[in-house]
């Protein structure tokens, strides 16, 4: 983590990178006509990018240019259990390695913060009118994956930064959107936008929280794991506007089919897209988690809402702690990521 351009996030205990401060230095008044995703990225810059590229590296958001790879260090992973286990079987078996050349090989661990969700190998045999239903698939989940069960609640203890969310507690994006992002992270004494890299094409889902979330393969994702950075090049950013307000019958489907016909006919794949304007303050965060999951289905890579009421109303609705929910508007007011 660097120190240049840390200060004091008013009316918190914790720090913050000031991100505006150090973009306006390289071009006055740059910062403000910055998109969402270009600040998220820029913070990320300022916080942990190597010095001596710093300035490089925010020219290309500043510039619009794409013509050199900058790092960017996602703050999490999460993984299904497909993918997530094959990773940390790689781990496990480096541990082993490790071991036999006489090395400590508990020092073998994720560096990021690693979310497995066991959802993506699941089956039901037993359907929601019998009674027990519930009970009873959950006893044949364990049965029939009794070894495989065994080694991922293995890693949750063996490795520091694996959390493993068990079978039974909901599907991978639901328990990212309702539970697992913070929005904003508090580490160090340091607030920072929450990022990640998942293993799913859906991992976006989550974008409707104004999280950078997009999907991976499975070994770029072990190679965040690891903390090395994700170099990429700055994408194409498509802001899309939205006006008026759903009327009486529109359902959030209705929605989502509509805009995903209109942004396939404008050959959005790969973009980064943000949804902006006076429209978006009509739409629950439901609402825009309905649109943001569907963005393989349209061909973009992110597909970004800003942070704003409906985002504070519904970290309260889902039950996150008080001091968060104020965090999160903090920061964002102070950062510019508020809408």
């Amino acid at each position: 983590m660097n120190t240049q351009y840390r200060k004091a996030l008013p009316g918190t205990q914790l720090d913050y990178f000031d991100t505006q401060e150090a973009v306006d230095a390289i071009e006055p008044g740059a910062y403000a006509k910055l998109p969402y995703c270009s600040r998220v990225f820029a913070e990320n810059l300022v916080r942990r990018c190597s010095p001596h590229m710093l300035t490089d590296s925010l020219k290309q958001l500043i510039e619009r240019k794409s013509d050199l790879d900058f790092p960017w260090y996602p703050a999490r992973v999460v993984c299904h259990d497909i993918l997530g286990q094959t990773a940390l079987v790689d781990l496990a078996g480096l541990r082993d390695a490790i071991a036999e050349k006489g090395g400590d090989p508990s020092k073998v661990n994720p560096v990021v913060p690693t979310q497995l969700i066991v959802d993506h190998s699941l089956a039901v045999e037993h359907a929601g009118f019998e009674k027990d239903a519930f009970e009873r698939n959950r006893a044949i989940e364990d049965r029939r994956n009794e070894d495989r069960f065994h080694f991922i609640n293995w890693t949750k203890t063996a490795f520091k930064n694996v959390d493993v969310i068990q079978p039974g507690n909901g599907i991978m994006h639901q328990i990212n959107l309702e539970r697992m992002s913070p929005v904003v992270h508090s580490l160090n004494g340091v607030a920072f936008p929450d990022t990640l890299v998942g293993t799913d094409s859906h991992t976006p889902h989550v974008d409707a929280l104004g999280v950078i979330a997009i999907g991976v393969g499975g070994l770029e994702a072990e190679s965040v794991m690891l903390g090395r950075a994700s170099y990429m090049r700055l994408p194409e950013i498509v802001g899309v506007e939205v006006t008026g307000k759903p009327q009486p019958g529109i359902t959030a489907t209705d929605i989502v089919l509509a805009l995903t016909e209109y942004l396939r006919a404008q050959k959005v794949v790969s973009s980064y897209l943000e949804f902006y304007g006076e429209g978006t303050t009509h739409l629950t965060l439901g609402d825009r988690a309905t649109i943001t999951n569907m963005t393989p289905e349209y061909g973009a890579t992110a597909a970004m809402f800003y942070i704003d009421r409906q985002t504070i109303d519904y970290l309260t609705l889902t039950g996150r702690d008080d001091a968060q929910v104020k965090l999160v508007e903090t920061y964002a007011k102070q950062a510019g990521l508020w809408a």
